[in-house]
């Protein structure tokens, strides 16, 4: 006769499902196109900015400095744009020191520009505020964002390269530590 402890089922802790592999093309072929849905979302996203660009350049003709805020802003966003793309189409798995070394370049090219379009932002905004304090808040709102963005594309990217050298992910739990 069974003893009503030994009918009783325990949880066990068992391992965690196997992570899927990365999908990848397939031999001799290149990465996966596109859809047209992403066509379309990008033309219509150049079509809203060339159209804001377009209207901004109209309202600040007769005004230098605005005229001048529009033609960097809209130069700006561009650049990002496109360092953006690069850095999208390096490969991440490539185990190369020169593909490493391309792709901090174009991520501190991200960076930099990214930190002007900010900077741009903040100065055009915090000359149209009305009293110091204002303008202060726009600057320390401005450095706060600017500093946690570098925390997430320096600092914490960097902890999670180290990681993926390592070979093992720091969040698994230990069997030892299961129990």
């Amino acid at each position: 006769m069974e003893t009503a402890a030994a009918a009783t089922s325990y949880p066990v802790a068992r391992d965690a499902p196997p992570r899927p592999a990365p999908q990848t093309a397939q031999l001799g072929q290149g990465p996966a196109r596109p859809g047209w849905g992403h066509w379309a979302i990008l033309a219509l996203a150049f079509l809203l900015l060339s159209g804001s660009f377009a209207w901004g350049v109209y309202q600040s003709r007769h005004r230098p400095r605005n005229l001048a805020f529009v033609v960097v802003t809209y130069y700006l966003i561009a650049l990002l744009y496109c360092c953006l793309a690069k850095l999208d189409l390096l490969r991440r798995d490539d185990p190369a020191p020169a593909a490493a070394a391309e792709r901090w370049r174009v991520r501190m090219a991200v960076w930099c520009v990214s930190v002007a379009l900010a900077n741009t932002v903040a100065a055009r905004v915090a000359d149209a505020m009305p009293s110091a304090g204002f303008k202060i808040a726009v600057w320390v709102f401005t450095t706060v964002c600017i500093a946690v963005g570098f925390y997430f594309f320096f600092v914490r990217a960097a902890a999670a390269r180290r990681t993926q050298t390592d070979g093992r992910d720091l969040r698994e739990v230990s069997p030892e530590q299961r129990v």
